[in-house]
């Protein structure tokens, strides 16, 4: 069946969810968005390429066999939702939908009045096709990259979702956190200041307890967008937000060991548990600004209890690196659009607009368009915008724009900084805010803390009436470009037909 012939599952046009990462890459591969390469070598192959993929906007999502070293059909994916097109296909919008317009409409419209569906636990699934315990566990067993030239170690943990659960209540957090290979039967995981699933374990090592884990390395795409997705409320499960977002629940089995509860379709799952005051030397690893930021740090370890497996399992990448990469090009659209709703709960009108550039690592800078009401209106948009539950962490520069402005285009954006904005009238530094370990502008010996630069490039308030006018403006950029743009396509031979 073509995909433009699937039957739609929603009133909005939506298709029948795909339901594994192997219908997805079914559907990729339909749409000409896959490619297999065979032969690439783990050591530094794969990430050389997933490099490159990264770097070229409408590069394809690459499938990996024939590792040299491990058995064909123990495989590699990388960049699935890494364009428009795959991003549609993850979020199951047709063909038509996978554009900018179409991203933007369904995130605003899908989170506003989101409805969570509880995962759905079920006996049995295709991730128990092969379970390895006691002496058959073995992390090496899988073709896992070395992804960047210096890093310490193999990252079977880029695209992961890290599993623990609040042990005063029933709250399940998902977190995407790096999980270097130790041995056979070790991993590590490295979390961030003050990120859930940290705060989660230390309520486990301040009692004295083992914590439970489960690292799913093998999920589907729209699950590891969902474990990304930065400013989910606090006791809210992000299997349950994705199960709002699918708009159906995501099937779930429970782990032999911890019990805890993980996707039945994953492609490999790992389960354990993790100790009071046992550390392990970690790191460094090529991170999400392009630097080796962090440096080598002292870990807990994941003590592996079981690995389950689908029959030819494939392995998820999305390892980090200079911006534009992978998922600053999904989450730009997924964040932008939790901003603006954030925005708008937190008591702030007239948000016409927000946009998390993916040359920005998609946290550095936030972009806010505002139709002005008020005196102090693009402050009040500018101090809440830079720490909202989902722009507060590792932010950089937040910058405020009239309705006028093209919020996604970086000339527009730049044009108004440096048009509309007097530095000494409408720059603000807001010191001692949310960052961590990761940020390469910061001292060594002083992260935790960061300073954001608030930048408001709207016209002045006082005087907004009597600002020159612009020469072009957006509406007439945009009537040129309907009539006229078939002269910048080499394939058009004229204007298209009514």
């Amino acid at each position: 069946m073509a995909i433009s012939d699937q039957p739609t599952g929603t009133a909005t046009g939506r298709l029948a969810p795909w339901r594994d990462t192997r219908e997805w890459i079914a559907r990729a591969e339909e749409q000409g968005e896959l490619r297999v390469v065979r032969g690439a070598g783990w050591q530094s192959e794969i990430g050389e390429i997933t490099e490159m993929l990264d770097h070229n906007e409408d590069s394809p999502a690459v499938l990996f066999d024939e590792i040299p070293g491990y058995p064909a059909g123990r495989r590699v994916i990388v960049n699935c939702s890494g364009n428009t097109a795959r991003q549609a296909i993850t979020l199951n919008l047709p063909p038509s939908e996978g554009n900018h317009d179409g991203l933007f409409r369904f995130w605003r419209g899908v989170l506003d009045g989101l409805t969570p569906i509880p995962p759905r636990e079920v006996e049995t699934g295709p991730v128990f096709e092969n379970i390895l315990e006691g002496d058959d566990v073995d992390l090496e067993a899988f073709p896992v990259p070395t992804w960047h030239p210096q890093d310490g170690g193999r990252f079977i943990g880029t695209a992961s979702m890290n599993i623990l659960k609040d042990p005063d209540s029933d709250w399940v957090n998902l977190g995407t956190y790096r999980n270097q290979v130790f041995s056979r039967n070790e991993l590590g995981v490295y979390i961030s200041p003050g990120k859930h699933g940290k705060l989660i374990r230390q309520k486990y090592f301040d009692r004295g307890q083992p914590c439970p884990i489960v690292v799913v390395v093998g999920a589907d795409p729209l699950l590891f967008m969902s474990a990304c997705a930065e400013g989910i409320p606090y006791g809210m499960s992000e299997m349950a937000w994705a199960g709002g977002i699918r708009d159906e629940a995501i099937d779930v089995v429970r782990g032999k060991h911890t019990g805890l509860p993980f996707p039945a379709t994953a492609e490999i799952v790992i389960e354990g548990w993790m100790y009071p005051d046992e550390t392990h030397h970690e790191g460094p690893y090529g991170e999400w600004m392009g630097y080796y930021a962090s440096g080598e740090h002292q870990t807990p370890v994941i003590h592996v209890a079981a690995i389950y497996h689908r029959n030819d399992p494939i392995l998820l990448g999305c390892p980090q690196g200079k911006p534009p990469h992978e998922d600053n090009r999904f989450l730009a659209y997924l964040k932008s659009a939790l901003i603006e709703t954030q925005l708008r709960q937190a008591g702030v009108p007239r948000v016409t607009g927000v946009w998390c550039p993916p040359e920005a690592g998609n946290r550095m800078m936030t972009v806010i368009a505002v139709d002005q009401a008020y005196a102090g209106h693009a402050t009040q948009a500018l101090m809440v915008g830079s720490q909202t539950g989902t722009s507060a962490y590792a932010g950089r520069i937040a910058i405020v724009v009239d309705p006028d402005i093209d919020i996604t285009s970086l000339d527009d954006v730049m044009w108004a900084v440096m048009t509309r904005c007097d530095p000494d009238r409408d720059i603000t530094i807001i010191k001692r805010a949310w960052s961590g370990p990761l940020d390469p502008a910061i001292h060594p010996d002083e992260r935790g803390f960061n300073s954001r630069l608030l930048i408001d490039a709207t016209k002045p308030w006082e005087w907004k009436d009597r600002f020159a006018e612009p020469v072009v403006t957006t509406e007439m950029s945009r009537a040129t470009k309907d009539r006229w743009g078939w002269i910048l396509d080499p394939d058009a031979r004229g204007p298209a037909g009514p």
